[in-house]
Parts: structure tokens; sequence; C-alpha cells
């Protein structure tokens, strides 16, 4: 034995692949990575890859296809009836929701304006002022989509202060 040669190992050079036509010589890649024996390539082999499996294929690709066109309906039909689920709730409930919302907005921005209409605001210089008064805040400090009768009077009376 070599030294360096773990027991039970075959001394270099030795082995049932060292046949021409199979991999490299001795070592961890010494077994045979083409032929029968590897089980792949021609050959019947035990282990050989190319059994006639061409019918098993046909059979599972024509299962296969039956199950990917019945589950596409499925999922087309549960699509379809979440999605009419979802559109009924938004018609039903957020839908009216918002529009109350927003007619409580108008409301709000008409009595706002009712009683202030000299308060302007200027898109440009972002600035909300009185008209003929020297002060500015800027348009920052108010949320205008969300803007109240009290929060405006607090906006009058600080534009107001000399």
């Amino acid at each position: 034995m070599m030294s360096g040669q773990a027991p039970g190992n075959p001394m270099p050079g030795a082995g049932p692949y060292q046949q021409p036509g199979y991999g490299p010589g001795p070592g961890p890649y010494a077994q045979p990575w083409y032929g029968p024996e590897s089980g792949y390539g021609s050959g019947q082999g035990p282990n050989s890859v190319w059994r006639d499996t061409r019918r098993e294929a046909d059979a599972d690709s024509v299962e296969q296809a039956v199950a990917n066109v019945v589950m596409g309906a499925a999922a087309r039909f549960i699509g379809r009836a979440i999605k009419n689920k979802v559109q009924k709730v938004a018609e039903e409930r957020i839908v009216p929701t918002l529009n109350a919302r927003a007619e409580q907005q108008r409301q709000e921005m008409t009595a706002i304006a009712e009683r202030y209409p000299e308060l302007r605001a200027c898109l440009r210089d972002q600035v909300i002022f009185l008209a003929g008064g020297p002060r500015t805040l800027p348009l920052s400090q108010v949320n205008m989509s969300q803007v109240t009768l009290a929060q405006a009077d607090a906006i009058v009376a600080q534009l107001r202060q000399p």
C-alpha cells in the first residue's frame, strides 16, 4: 500500500472503469460519464434512462393538459366571484361613504366661502391671504381638502393680526 492511500481503496490505475470510452482515470471522477453503466446514453441496462417512456409521457402530458385546463377554468371562476363580491361591497359601502364625505366637504367649503369672501389663495406662491391684507400664511399649513370652518376661523384670525 502506498503512503497517503486510504485503506480499502484500490491502487491508482486499478478498477472496473479503466476501459476506453469511460471518464477520466483513477480518482474521485473515475466513474463512467456516458454509457450503459452510467445510466445515461444508449443501452438497455438496469439504470438506463432511455426506457420506452414516450407512452407514459404522452399520457402524463394529456393528463397534465386536462388538469391545467380545469385549474385555469376554476381559477377564472373563483376570480370572477371575488371580483363580483368586491364590486358589490364597493358599490354598497365604499361609494356611498365617499360620496357622503365629498358632499360634507363641499358644504364646509361653501360655508367658509360665504363667511370669508375675502379669503384667497395663490397657488403660484403657495400662500393664503386676505384680499387687501398685508399678511400671508404658507399654504402648506392648511390642508385644503380637510379644512373645517373652525380651522378657517383660526386662519383668518392669524391673517387679521396687526
